[in-house]
């Protein structure tokens, strides 16, 4: 993974949390929380699993 592709899934993650704990959850209420929480869930995974597959030898 390079930075470019870092940087994308931390800021993916962070906007997800901001949405999660933000007013906008309570104004659209549990579909809101499902989606961002899937999307956090497969953002997180994507992004360790690629640091993972970075730090390994070839």
């Amino acid at each position: 993974m390079d930075v470019t592709q870092i940087g994308l899934g931390v800021t993916l993650l962070v906007i997800g949390a901001l949405t999660l704990i933000g007013p906008v959850a309570l104004v659209s209420g549990p579909l809101t929380y499902l989606v961002t929480g899937a999307t956090l869930l497969v953002t997180g995974y994507a992004l360790l699993i690629g640091l993972w597959q970075s730090r390994q030898p070839n």
